[in-house]
């Protein structure tokens, strides 16, 4: 009998080494290890190892770089749930990570209502139309996180210390983990981690962006998922409940925190699947929730799919084409369609799918559709929305045009952009000759962005959630315009960093310590107070430079989202120029916000997609249609 050929030697070999590996990542116990005393301690996931990048001796925190914390979302991963990560046996050194693909936001108002002059017009195209490196570049394998953890943390995993977890903002197109770094602080967790007493632990993300993380419309309803960025964000969180015991966390006190989209992504965490969906977190700060309506499902929200499958040579394709395309195809789509827009409008953000975001957040508030939280801490600045004017509306026709092409011709058709624009009248005057409210179209233009984009979302989780389960804050140092926040938010003395940029801005420390460090110090006592005992007011620095004030819960006088109570809330601590105080909001009142609740309301039956039994009434409009019609749309 002749005998059986032999495999080759190569395919030995190579089963011995596929073997070898598995057995290694197999074998390696989870949780963190010191080969040596002064060696950086490997963490031990089920799928991989991950040395810490740094440790920070004057502050005794331990950097964990670049964990990956789900597949690369390519091919047909695109516009998908995110996957869980291959098994790796190399120790990872945290140096690969790259962001998510990133494009601008077209026509800022950098100088916001100084655009309205000539010489304003000229300085803010000028300013607007610096190239920002942090607006470009990225890559599709972008789905890692940073962790801090202090260094008694990772020597006795018993303590179970509270994890705060940073969603960053960047209008949904731009923006990672660890923007500006490490040239500058952001967002780097030492600051408030040594607030805390080093008694915390810091968790930053990454999450896709722009097309590639919030394609939505009736299309992506039926072949792909809508929405992707935020399931990624869900991922980091499920990653943090299961693997934050290893390095000493406590999984059963997790705080979201973001600022601007990544506040606005958590209040559509807490409205998920109706609110019926565990948002995987137990409390949260939001700073500035800042998100664009989009509930024309199978209208403008399709259209902007098309848009994008036309920019990539994918018309008529769907989505089979666009998970095959190219990556640089998909860039260069993506940036094109990031620019149609004029400015104050975005093509892309969150949207309505019918499913996992069945309708506009303010709706599912309103209607007691929300994951009870234990509590919020909710804050914006004094003016957020200038910044974002579209600084070529100069006139009453202008105006019109803007809300025009914001709104669907079945809404103009039914009076929706009639009463808009007598909500915010025109500067001319209206027909009962009443003088204008507002003292330029800019000033007009900031406050229709204001109400329905960005303030009012704190009044209407205010109200939703119950005065005694939030704390409300206003930031009003000098500029005060959407962002500025951030800088007391991640201020830190400890940070340093390895490049000539970031050894300055160490030396300018002090001359910038002089100017923020005391506010700094104020507002992260509160945040590292919230996050380790769930109230503010705790461990607060009460003998700070300004000196801190108790932060009582506000008085709306509203309740379960019903647009109730007072004109303007209450008892909201006021970050200003000279310090601490108390004050009621203007930047909330309640005509504004019932006006937009109504609008809501009235746009989202009229287009047939309001969930049943979760229509909103609202008296703007009649709505002679069945305001369910559509809401299955693509969702079969």
């Amino acid at each position: 009998m002749p005998s059986l050929p032999r495999p080759p030697l190569f395919f030995f070999f190579l089963s011995l080494l596929i073997l070898f590996q598995l057995s290694f990542v197999v074998s390696l116990p989870l949780g963190v290890s010191f080969q040596t005393q002064t060696a950086l301690p490997i963490l031990t996931l089920p799928y991989g190892s991950y040395r810490a990048s740094s440790y920070r001796a004057s502050s005794d925190i331990y950097v964990f770089k670049n964990i990956r914390f789900a597949a690369p979302p390519v091919g047909n991963l695109r516009w998908a749930k995110p996957a869980p990560p291959s098994n790796n046996a190399t120790v990872q050194d945290g140096s690969y990570g790259p962001k998510c693909v990133q494009s601008a936001v077209s026509g800022m108002s950098v100088i916001g209502t100084g655009n309205t002059s000539p010489i304003g017009a000229a300085i803010n195209q000028f300013l607007g139309g610096i190239p920002v490196p942090l607006f470009s570049g990225g890559s599709e394998d972008c789905l890692f996180l940073d962790v801090y953890v202090p260094g008694k943390a990772l020597k006795n995993t018993s303590l179970k210390l509270p994890v705060v977890v940073w969603i960053y903002g960047g209008a949904y197109v731009f923006g990672s983990k660890d923007t500006m770094q490490p040239q500058l602080p952001f967002y780097d967790g030492s600051g408030m981690m040594g607030q805390s007493n080093n008694n915390m632990i810091f968790v930053a993300m990454n999450y896709r962006l722009g097309a590639f993380g919030f394609l939505a419309g009736t299309t992506m309803e039926r072949d792909g998922l809508p929405n992707a960025g935020l399931w990624d964000q869900r991922a980091a969180f499920q990653w943090v409940r299961d693997h934050i015991s290893l390095v000493g966390g406590d999984p059963t006190r997790i705080t979201a925190m973001g600022e601007s989209a990544g506040a606005g992504s958590i209040v559509h965490h807490l409205v998920a699947q109706g609110g019926g969906l565990d948002p995987l977190f137990s409390k949260a700060i939001l700073q500035s929730p800042a998100f664009q309506p989009q509930w024309d499902r199978a209208g403008a929200v399709e259209a902007t799919f098309n848009t994008f499958a036309g920019l990539a040579g994918c018309v008529g394709k769907g989505l089979t084409c666009l998970r095959a395309a190219d990556s640089a195809t998909l860039v260069k789509a993506n940036t094109a369609l990031n620019v149609k827009p004029s400015s104050g409008s975005f093509s892309i953000g969150p949207a309505a799918d019918g499913s996992f975001i069945r309708q506009l957040p303010v709706l599912e508030l309103s209607s007691g559709h929300f994951w009870p939280v234990e509590s919020l801490v909710l804050s914006h600045v004094a003016d957020e929305a200038s910044l974002f004017v579209n600084k070529s509306i100069q006139t009453d026709a202008a105006f019109s045009t803007y809300i025009d092409s914001s709104f669907p011709n079945y809404a103009r058709t039914a009076g929706v952009n009639a009463q808009i624009e007598a909500f915010y009248p025109p500067m001319s005057g209206s027909n009962n000759s009443k003088q204008p409210k507002y003292p330029s179209q800019t000033a007009r233009a900031a406050a229709f962005l204001r109400d329905g984009c960005f303030t009012c979302n704190v009044r209407y989780i205010t109200e939703a959630i119950g005065d005694s389960k939030v704390w409300n804050m206003q930031y009003s140092v000098w500029p005060g315009i959407h962002g500025t926040d951030l800088v007391p938010t991640f201020f830190s003395t400890a940070f340093t960093a390895d490049t000539f940029l970031a050894d300055l801005a160490v030396l300018m420390a002090p001359v910038l310590g002089a100017l923020v460090s005391g506010i700094s110090n104020g507002m992260q006592s509160y945040f590292a107070s919230y996050i380790t005992t769930g109230d503010p007011n705790t461990n607060r620095k009460i003998w700070n430079v300004p000196p801190t004030v108790k932060w009582n819960h506000p008085v709306s006088g509203g309740s379960k989202g019903s647009g109730g109570g007072a004109e303007q809330i209450a008892g909201v601590v006021d970050v200003g120029n000279w310090g601490f105080g108390t004050v009621s909001d203007s930047q909330n009142q309640k005509a504004p916000c019932n006006f937009w609740r109504d609008l809501s309301a009235a746009v989202t039956a009229l287009g047939g997609y309001a969930p049943p039994g979760a229509v909103v009434s609202q008296g703007l409009v009649k709505v002679s249609v069945d305001p369910n019609a559509n809401y299955r749309g693509g969702n079969k």
